[in-house]
């Protein structure tokens, strides 16, 4: 496994300098987002994925994992849209951006999963969701990338128990996971562990009940045990540091620098051993 950091941590730092901050903390990976209204949006990458391949590099890090949300939030521009155009639409993004992260030395590619569409099912929104994650995953295969997606709140995967169920129907499909997302809407972290065997990558970030980022004595998820958990399985990819400072949920809460040292306190020794 290998510890890494997300670049949007750190709120208006450029990538060298979110590159720098965790360099100095002694992390020595770094996770990416493009979303429309950040620093970086799709439609630069879509314009232009060599030229932002080359900007993404300018930092001399390993790089990790890419995020990408599409449209201007979760419903807009979702994989398991109703709309052929969009979903046609989504592929030829996804072309793009695995030629990007390909060129820049990234590993994996995360998108969310959709959201239950108006006039579907909940069941059918999921199903439409696996016919999309197949077809962009078969894409990023092709050049090499991982395309994962991450069960998250608000998405049509609430619910491990849904995410579970739909991972064993679909086996060759893998995850972002993020216990916080699940903990938040009153999961519990042993409903969650079962889904360890299908993840792709890691997200670590402490959460509570209502709470999508706690402070570290007000969590309910044992990282360390976590990450023991995710070695005993094998996973040996990723595992980074997601702390953000948000309006959404009330992310802003927390202090991200004290936050994510405390995270780093508790897991770096496994790490070590």
């Amino acid at each position: 496994m290998k510890l890494g950091g997300a670049a949007w941590s750190f709120v208006g730092t450029t990538l060298v300098e979110a590159a720098g901050i965790w360099r100095a903390l002694g992390v020595h990976a770094m996770d990416l987002i493009a979303a429309p209204g950040m620093d970086c949006e799709p439609g630069m990458i879509e314009a232009d994925p060599l030229g932002i391949a080359r900007r993404f590099r300018e930092p001399e890090m390993e790089l990790g994992n890419l995020i990408v949300l599409l449209g201007a939030d979760f419903a807009d521009r979702a994989i398991n849209s109703t709309d052929a155009a969009v979903r046609t639409r989504n592929v030829e993004s996804v072309k793009r951006l695995v030629e990007c992260c390909a060129e820049a030395g990234l590993s994996s590619l995360t998108i969310p999963p959709g959201v239950d569409q108006p006039g579907m099912s909940h069941a059918d929104s999921i199903a439409q969701s696996g016919e999309a994650l197949h077809e962009l995953g078969e894409i990023a295969a092709a050049s090499g990338i991982l395309l994962v997606f991450e069960p998250h709140v608000q998405s049509c995967f609430e619910s491990p128990l849904d995410t579970l169920a739909f991972l064993a129907r679909n086996p060759g499909i893998r995850i972002a996971l993020d216990y916080s997302h699940f903990v938040c809407v009153g999961f519990t972290p042993d409903q969650i562990d079962p889904l360890i065997p299908y993840a792709g990558h890691v997200h670590l970030r402490q959460g509570a009940d209502c709470n999508i980022q706690a402070r570290w004595e007000e969590g309910i998820i044992d990282y360390p045990e976590v990450v023991r958990k995710l070695r005993k399985a094998g996973y040996d990819d990723y595992v980074v540091f997601e702390y953000e400072h948000d309006e959404w949920m009330q992310m802003d809460r927390c202090d991200v620098m004290t936050e994510t040292i405390k995270m780093r306190d508790a897991v770096l020794p496994l790490f070590q051993s």
